[in-house]
C-alpha cells in the first residue's frame, strides 16, 4: 500500500483519485460535524462548496437543514452553523443536512473521483484505519486544509492514520508523508501540538473552546461516513 497526504482542498482539485481510497480531513470542524450528525441520526448529509447550491438543494427536499460557516461563524439564515455541539440527536435525528463549509465541503468535492471516499477527523481515526485496511488499495488523505494553505490540525491527524496504518501493515510514503507519520508518533498531546496554529487560535479567540475540546478528542465514535453519489452516509 501507497500512502499520500495532501495538505489542502485547493491540491485535490486536478489529482487523479481513480483506483484510490481516499480519506478526507477537516478536523476543525466540518468532517468532525458530519461524523457527529450520522452518528447522532441524521440520515445523510449533502455537502456543497456554494452556499446557493445548498440553499438549492434545501428548498428541493422542503424539510431540509442547512448547515455552514464562512470564516468560522454561521451563514446568515441557516439552522446550524459549524460547531458540531450543536448537532444533537433531538435536533437533527432522521433529517437530511445540507452543508457548505469554506474548507471541508470543497475537499470532498474535488475528491470526488476515488473508489471509496471516507470522512475522518480525530473523533473516529482508528476505524477508518480498520476500513482502510480492509483492501489493498492505495490511499490518499485529503486535508482540507485553511484557506487552501497547510494547517497542522488537519495534517497531524493525517500523519496519525497514516502512523496507524504503518503499525500493521508495511506501506510506502514520500517523504512528506513520512515526516507527518513522524511528528504523529512523537505527538503524545496533540492539544499542546496545535495550540499556537492559525486555525486552532483563531477558533478559540471567536469562542469555540468547547468545541476545540471535543475535536480533539480521539475515538469518541466508531462510524466512518462515506461519501458517494453526491451524498454522505453513515452506512451503505
Amino acid at each position: 500500500m501507497k500512502i499520500e497526504i495532501l495538505v489542502s482542498a485547493k491540491e485535490a482539485l486536478n489529482k487523479d483519485f481513480k483506483g484510490k481510497n481516499v480519506v478526507v480531513i477537516d478536523v476543525l470542524r466540518a468532517t468532525t460535524v458530519m461524523i457527529t450528525a450520522l452518528k447522532n441520526g441524521a440520515e445523510k448529509i449533502y455537502p456543497f462548496k456554494e452556499i446557493k447550491e445548498a440553499i438549492e438543494k434545501k428548498e428541493e427536499l422542503k424539510d431540509g437543514l442547512l448547515a455552514g460557516e464562512r470564516k468560522g461563524l454561521k451563514i446568515e439564515g441557516f439552522d446550524f452553523g459549524n460547531s458540531p455541539l450543536e448537532f444533537t440527536e433531538k435536533k437533527i435525528k432522521g433529517k437530511v443536512i445540507c452543508m457548505t463549509t469554506s474548507n471541508g465541503t470543497r475537499a470532498i468535492e474535488n475528491s470526488q473521483s476515488g473508489d471509496n471516499i471516507y470522512i475522518a477527523s480525530y473523533i473516529n481515526v482508528s476505524s477508518v484505519v480498520e476500513k482502510v485496511l480492509k483492501n489493498e488499495k492505495d490511499l490518499i488523505i485529503v486535508c482540507a486544509g485553511t484557506e487552501d494553505e497547510f494547517s497542522l490540525d488537519d495534517s497531524l491527524c493525517a500523519g496519525i492514520i497514516a502512523n496507524k496504518i504503518l503499525e500493521k501493515r508495511s506501506v510506502l510514503m514520500d517523504d512528506f508523508t513520512i515526516s507527518l507519520q513522524n511528528l504523529a508518533k512523537y505527538s503524545k498531546n496533540i492539544k499542546e501540538v496545535l495550540k499556537d496554529s492559525k486555525h486552532y487560535s483563531y477558533l478559540k479567540k471567536i469562542g469555540y473552546e468547547s468545541d476545540l475540546d471535543y475535536c480533539l478528542t480521539l475515538d469518541c465514535c466508531d462510524i466512518v461516513p462515506e461519501y458517494k453519489n453526491k451524498e454522505i452516509k453513515g452506512e451503505y
